[in-house]
């Protein structure tokens, strides 16, 4: 549980320090933060397949991006962290549950300006369908910040 808090934690602090460098202009607009429909998204490899699981959600959700395997051809780039904690013994007797622990984090960055545009943290705490579930909320909140534009 610590290594999960730790990583998370670590992840977090790259995401502000990135977003927290002074761009050369000031934005005069939010044009910098939006992520337009039809943009071409790359997602970068994930520790443990997790980048496959959230391209499967991305269709799955239906989020209006064009998902790319080439970074050179992407106007935005994902990238994240995961974690999972299969359920203990003690849970599996008692409470017969096999349902695992499950986090993630994501954050989009915009490849022209270097901007963060899009962050993501979800926790599931018993989760029946593992990263499946996780990668799911992920999309969908990413779909939501797309069509609220």
């Amino acid at each position: 549980m610590k290594r999960i808090i730790l990583t998370t934690i670590a992840f977090l602090l790259s995401a502000f320090v990135a977003s927290a460098q002074v761009p050369a202009s000031p934005p005069t607009n939010d044009a910098d933060t939006r992520i337009p429909r039809g943009s071409r998204l790359f997602i970068g490899s994930i520790e443990g397949g997790f980048d496959i699981y959230l391209a499967a959600a991305m269709v799955k959700k239906e989020v209006p991006l064009i998902i790319v395997t080439d970074k050179s051809k992407a106007d935005f780039e994902m990238s994240g962290v995961t974690e999972s904690e299969k359920a203990c013994w003690a849970k599996m007797l008692f409470l017969g549950s096999t349902s695992s622990a499950e986090q993630a984090s994501i954050k989009i960055v915009n490849l022209k300006t270097g901007t963060m545009v899009f962050g993501y943290n979800v926790n599931k705490s018993n989760s029946m369908r593992g990263k499946q579930s996780s990668s799911e909320a992920c999309a969908k909140h990413l779909k939501e910040k797309i069509e609220d534009k």
